[in-house]
């Protein structure tokens, strides 16, 4: 019997467990986390934080489940070292244990910038349900809040914590929010909406130092400016989890880098989610993350099944805000722009268009339409006969 050890139980874990589940019945499946919890989706951590859902409401799969279908989570357990010659992990307590295939869904962690003060007592960052459960105690005693981060994790953040009734800042480095969503124009409109919902916003704004005597008091920017708060939570991106991998002397970069098949150097190693790069890319986002499992999955049980990449899209919302936003939306010269803006409303629409087909796509303030847009990107239909008429919001996409 093949056994299967998944050191990682995010969102990538779990699928590669419950996809190999699904197909084969026998096949031995053991997962290792360094968390106490099991699997939770981890746009539920905002949720959380906004009091919208329970701490029991988080995890995905109720403890039967696992039972259920034989899969072994061992949690609170540290992989130290990958022994790839014996096919063995080790964990932290010296324990190993043997492998016939192994999958480094380990993910990443937060990247934190190198803010002078970074370290000090109340300053946060967001990865994990431990980092939710310390941050709202926090809250709870926190007169004003800065996030430093405009990106979609930094701005659910702030929105979740203003719902509570505290004063919120946002300081941004670039020009405009949510860099990787949306374009200039759909950044400063976004910026305007959350303004006017009590949500101060800061763009152009790159932080140079976190005050404070061991507890934090506020923050500096580079143009003099002092903000104070006495929590300060950090949204600055992830950086990949790759020691393990480099120590065991697989391939890496600025993840593990993978083939089209999603092996690793080893060929008998996985790699996927946010710990994985594959053609110099790591997504970082859950839609790849879902793709890849199924390639993993599908390899392991002896398909042979190519990785051919994600269209990146994200349809979420964002401080009770709708976007949709996939594939090429900024760069976009030599392209056909197709865009309207209605400031009064609140709704910015942009298509993106190369040889009649649309590469990319942003919705804000009205993503009704998201599914069928993101359908016709993904499968590169043929849109010239109806250019004039896209931005219509009666323009039936179905027939697409």
């Amino acid at each position: 019997m093949k056994r299967i050890l998944i050191i990682g139980n995010g969102v990538s874990g779990i699928n590669v467990a419950s996809n190999l589940r699904k197909s084969d019945r026998d096949i031995e499946i053991e997962i290792f986390t360094d968390e106490s919890y099991h699997y939770y989706p981890r746009p539920r951590l905002i949720d959380l934080l906004a009091d919208r859902i329970t701490l029991e409401e988080i995890f995905f799969y109720r403890e039967t489940w696992y039972r259920e279908n034989n899969i072994n989570v061992h949690l609170s357990s540290t992989v130290n070292e990958i022994l790839p010659d014996e096919k063995r992990i080790v964990l932290a307590g010296g324990k190993t244990f043997s492998y016939d295939v192994l999958v480094l869904a380990n993910g990443a962690k937060p990247s934190l910038p190198p803010i002078d003060g970074v370290d000090k007592s109340g300053v946060f960052s967001i990865r994990w349900l431990d980092d939710v459960l310390n941050l709202k105690e926090r809250v709870k005693k926190s007169g004003e809040v800065v996030v430093i981060g405009g990106g979609l994790l930094g701005l659910e953040i702030a929105s979740a914590i203003q719902s509570s009734g505290i004063k919120v800042k946002v300081i941004e480095i670039l020009p405009w929010l949510l860099p990787r969503q949306l374009d200039e124009t759909g950044g400063r409109l976004l910026k305007k909406i959350l303004e006017s919902r009590g949500l101060e916003v800061y763009v152009n704004s790159a932080t140079e130092k976190i005050l404070g005597d061991g507890e934090v008091s506020g923050v500096v920017t580079k143009d003099g400016r002092i903000f104070r708060c006495n929590t300060i939570v950090v949204s600055a991106g992830i950086k990949s989890n790759i020691d393990l991998a480099k120590n065991c002397g697989l391939n890496t970069n600025r993840g593990i880098i993978v083939d089209n098949y999603l092996r690793t150097s080893r060929g008998e190693i996985y790699a996927l989610g946010d710990v994985a790069e594959w053609e110099g890319r790591i997504y970082g986002i859950i839609p790849p993350a879902l793709d890849q499992a199924k390639v993993v999955a599908s390899n392991i049980l002896g398909e042979t099944v190519e990785y051919k990449g994600t269209v990146p899209s994200n349809i979420l919302k964002v401080a009770g805000i709708d976007l949709f936003s996939i594939g090429t939306i900024d760069k976009t010269e030599g392209y056909e722009v197709i865009s309207s803006l209605d400031e009064d409303t609140g709704i910015y629409k942009k298509f993106v268009i190369d040889d009649g087909k649309i590469i990319g796509a942003i919705l804000l303030g009205d993503r009704r339409n998201a599914l069928y847009i993101e359908r016709v990107v993904k499968e590169g239909r043929d849109i010239s006969r109806y250019k004039e008429d896209i931005l219509s919001d009666d323009f039936d996409w179905r027939r697409l």
